[in-house]
């Protein structure tokens, strides 16, 4: 499963997998890259998120590293993907995974 949305200035692309499935995040990416090859990151903050409280996973800004890693961040209906804009402009966000149950 995948997706890609054209996002505002600090806007945010949520993703809650419908009730009793699971996903498997492997990768997020965005039209704005921070830095450069081969520590540049998707200019983004990455979330998981429960429809009150977030978490921040990744912070282009502050873990570039993180990003060169293998990425598997495990989603269900009760925490799910937030990913926020962090450009100045709007911002073509995305996702990609696989269901695992």
């Amino acid at each position: 499963m995948s997706d890609i949305q054209t996002i505002a200035t600090g806007a945010n692309m949520d993703f809650q997998p419908a009730a009793g499935v699971e996903v498997m995040i492997t990768e997020i990416g965005s039209s704005s890259i921070i830095g450069s090859a081969p520590d540049g990151a998707p200019e983004v903050i990455v979330q998981l998120y429960n429809g009150t409280l977030a978490s921040t996973l990744r912070y282009s800004t502050l873990s570039a590293r993180l990003w060169g890693r293998e990425m598997k961040i495990l989603l269900n209906n009760t925490r799910y993907l937030r990913i926020n804009n962090l450009n100045a402009s709007s911002r073509n966000l995305c996702y990609c995974g696989v269901q695992t149950k």
